[in-house]
């Protein structure tokens, strides 16, 4: 009898789920244990080639998994238990959503049998209804009903997460499922949905930006994968157009290029709205959905005087915020790569624009209270880390500082959850950062009130002797809001903010702590022999006196405030 004709050995479905992820090339799990999971941590016993990461908490593993996706560009697996375990996951999954991240969420689930019964953590179509909560900020999410139909279903599964704009998928396994032997088949699957570049359309798109007096490029986080990047360059510097990134996008394009303008929207720099406001005929918008974030609150300074082109991997971005005239569905590296092509001879002379900020380091030192500025604390941070350190930003008034004053020239360095802008994301996304590129330095950047939120994941860390920095912009509030309410409303509640002992916490995690409260302090430090054997946490009492200028968030909801007050 022939090999492929020889009966195959019968193995439990979750063996057979773990051997299709091994042959996927799938190298690390985060997630927590419960029973109704325990069939899938069972069966990784006998793949020690697989990583398990056991997190203090299941958005923790999710917000890990992002890091470790976002930073590699591969899939990442999560497994939770049944219940509670997939309800504390819902945050992170829906982050993963927005920002179009390639991550597979096995969920575990009670027996079938018990379905509708009031079993423990039950959450089958007749009580939570995991399937359809999570339908919406998934691409996928299925009940694995039968064992001989997982492989399938598993499959395709993996193939949806990582086609065309990746996502997050979820699958439910009801424990039965898991213990059930299958003879598991030989399935010829592997579906993509790759998208075909209209070439006759770029051509016009070509046209278009030749002709054009005052272009700009505006790049977001879509054009991250692959070449895009670097089809990205080619394209500005063969036009001599200005480039723009939005905050996610930041790093896609590099900020010592001459051609660089730095990041319009959240935490910008004026160069980008100066060059704007001096009109623009033609915007070429790459893999941005043109979200608030993105666009200052849907700047009108976004609206070119006659073509906005915008290129995207999902065609119902075309339209949404700003009139398109011309749409290009496709991967950014391919669509940008035919563009290119499309170009005739090179007419512009070399030109140059670069960033202007608000404020330098060197000259706000420490500010009016004593505490070194934020901006100070990040050009240190940079001056004793290496070039290639990546560098995960936590969502507060800290990351204004971070998108504005770090200077960020690589593309796959600067990294930021803010499709949905969940705080405490930064934390875990670090430790899956490190994990996923163990040769690069990783720094974590957050401020006091994200670091509340991330306690589990640096105690993660330190079980799994991961080393990378988490740096606390610590200004003893919650700054943003706190700021923010000031800015709308003229006041604002306390929220019990107050100080954090940071450095005892720390250490209670079994971190090594550090204290930075003036200039040069933080300069002096030795970062990378003081995180060489697991997180460091550095506490750095910033200055509450420094302030970014301005916030477009604070006039989006403003204005909302002022409409309801005087209806």
């Amino acid at each position: 009898m022939s090999g492929v004709d020889a009966p195959v050995a019968p193995i439990r479905a979750a063996e057979a789920i773990v051997r299709e992820l091994v042959a996927a090339g799938v190298e690390l799990v985060f997630g927590l244990p419960g029973g109704a999971i325990s069939p899938m941590h069972d069966a990784f016993l006998d793949h020690p080639q697989v990583r398990m990461v056991t997190t203090r908490h299941e958005a923790g593993a999710i917000f890990a998994a992002a890091g470790y996706a976002r930073s590699t560009g591969r899939l990442c697996v999560v497994m939770v238990t049944s219940g509670p375990g997939v309800l504390n996951a819902m945050t992170g999954i829906a982050s993963a959503y927005y920002d179009s991240l390639p991550i597979l969420i096995i969920a575990g689930e009670v027996p079938r049998s018990r379905f509708g019964q009031g079993a423990l953590q039950e959450g089958s179509p007749y009580e939570l209804d995991i399937v359809n909560m999570t339908a919406r900020i998934t691409k996928l999410s299925a009940e694995c009903r039968e064992a001989n139909a997982v492989p399938a279903l598993l499959r395709r599964a993996i193939a949806t997460a990582t086609s065309a704009r990746p996502g997050p998928v979820l699958l439910t396994l009801p424990i039965d499922v898991a213990t059930t032997p299958i003879r598991p088949p030989r399935i010829a699957m592997a579906p993509r949905l790759e998208l075909a570049v209209d070439s006759e359309l770029t051509r016009a798109a070509a046209d278009v930006l030749e002709r054009a007096q005052r272009p700009v490029l505006f790049v977001g986080s879509g054009a991250r994968w692959g070449d895009g990047p670097r089809r990205v360059r080619e394209l500005a510097e063969r036009l001599q157009a200005p480039v723009m990134t939005t905050p996610k996008g930041k790093g896609l394009f590099p900020d010592d290029h001459p051609l660089s303008l730095g990041v319009f929207g959240l935490g910008s720099h004026p160069s980008t709205s100066d060059y704007l406001t001096g009109g623009v005929d033609v915007l070429l918008a790459i893999g941005t959905s043109l979200g608030e974030a993105a666009t200052s609150g849907w700047s009108p300074l976004l609206r070119p005087s006659e073509h906005l082109i915008q290129i995207d991997i999902d065609a119902r971005q075309f339209g949404r915020t700003y009139p398109v005239t011309i749409g290009l569905a496709g991967d950014a590296a391919l669509v940008l790569g035919d563009l290119t092509r499309q170009l005739g001879p090179a007419r512009r002379p070399p030109r140059s624009f670069g960033i202007r900020r608000y404020d330098e380091a060197a000259t706000l030192a420490n500010g009016p209270e004593g505490r070194i500025s934020p901006q100070r604390a990040l050009a240190e941070l940079q001056q004793i880390m290496p070039a290639d350190t990546i560098y995960s930003l936590d969502i507060g008034e800290h990351m204004l500082f971070g998108i504005h004053h770090l200077r960020i020239n690589e593309p796959n360095s600067f990294i930021l959850s803010l499709g949905f802008g969940s705080m405490g994301s930064g934390i875990g996304a670090g430790l899956g950062i490190k994990l996923g590129q163990p040769n690069r330095p990783v720094v974590a950047v957050c401020g006091d009130g994200c670091f509340a939120m991330g306690l589990a994941d640096i105690a993660t860390a330190v079980q799994e002797r991961v080393p990378f920095a988490v740096v606390v912009l610590n200004d003893e509030r919650y700054g943003m809001v706190e700021i923010g309410n000031n800015e709308v409303y003229g006041r604002t509640p306390p929220y019990g903010s107050g100080r954090i002992d940071i450095p005892n916490v720390a250490r209670g995690l079994g971190a090594r702590p550090v204290v930075v409260e003036r200039a040069g302090e933080l300069a002096a430090l030795d970062l990378t022999e003081l995180m060489r054997d697991g997180p460091v946490v550095i506490d750095v009492r910033i200055d509450r006196g420094v302030r970014m200028p301005k916030n477009a968030r604070f006039k989006f909801l403003g204005d909302i405030v002022g409409r309801k007050l005087t209806n």
